[in-house]
């Protein structure tokens, strides 16, 4: 295992959550199914650096439901949508882990699986927080609105 792999993507997934909450884009419904989406993108790449088509034939095939998943994430409520892509990043961490299993995808990179594997772990655990802490959020404010007047 690639320590050093780990802890980058531990600290790029925590720049990410940093990022997107600074600029208040965790409301909005696209940035995390947008990131969700390109997951798959970067081993089509791979396997096109490395000019293996039976391997981008079997990364496309697989690739495609977290493609899918992000696009039904659009379309759904904002709780909806952090389970979805909370279970599409939680999901894309285990291919990650066991990727090779599968099969081998010679272009890409040997730390590879565990940056990508801890971003998508992290990142899919943040977004169960993020969907269980919202509709207390969305309660409490709701509750303070009507109020009784005394």
């Amino acid at each position: 295992m690639n320590i050093y792999a780990l802890a980058t993507g531990v600290v790029t997934a925590v720049i990410i959550i940093f990022h997107f909450r600074r600029r208040k884009l965790e409301p909005a419904h696209l940035p995390y199914p947008i990131l969700l989406a390109s997951f798959p993108l970067y081993y089509f790449a791979f396997a096109l650096y490395a000019s293996d088509y039976d391997a981008l034939y079997k990364e496309v095939g697989i690739g495609i439901p977290f493609i899918a998943l992000a696009y039904f994430a659009t379309r759904s409520n904002r709780i909806i949508s952090s389970y979805l892509v909370a279970i599409g990043c939680i999901t894309h961490a285990a291919y990650d882990v066991f990727h090779n299993l599968f099969f081998i995808n010679p272009g890409t990179p040997v730390w590879w699986l565990e940056f990508c594997g801890s971003i998508d772990l992290l990142l899919g655990c943040y977004l169960i927080y993020f969907a269980i802490k919202s509709p207390n959020r969305a309660c409490k404010r709701d509750v303070k609105q009507h109020a009784p007047l005394t």
